[in-house]
């Protein structure tokens, strides 16, 4: 039997595939578990790269 990875392990081998799911997912379901997991096991840089898009994001929408 395998045994299972770490939440850490994990989240730095699939930091892509966590940022396209919070970027595209139409779920915002999904979207909240892979930020989750993002912010909790997650590098800084990732993290700080999520929040300036979502911040460019939140810009665009108020019309700034």
């Amino acid at each position: 039997m395998k045994r299972p990875r770490e939440p850490e392990q994990y989240v730095n081998e699939n930091t892509d595939q966590l940022v396209r799911v919070i970027k595209h997912s139409s779920n915002s379901f999904p979207r909240a578990l892979a930020l989750a997991a993002l912010v909790e096991y997650g590098d800084d840089a990732a993290v700080e790269s999520v929040a300036e898009e979502l911040e460019q994001f939140v810009k665009r929408r108020e019309g700034r």
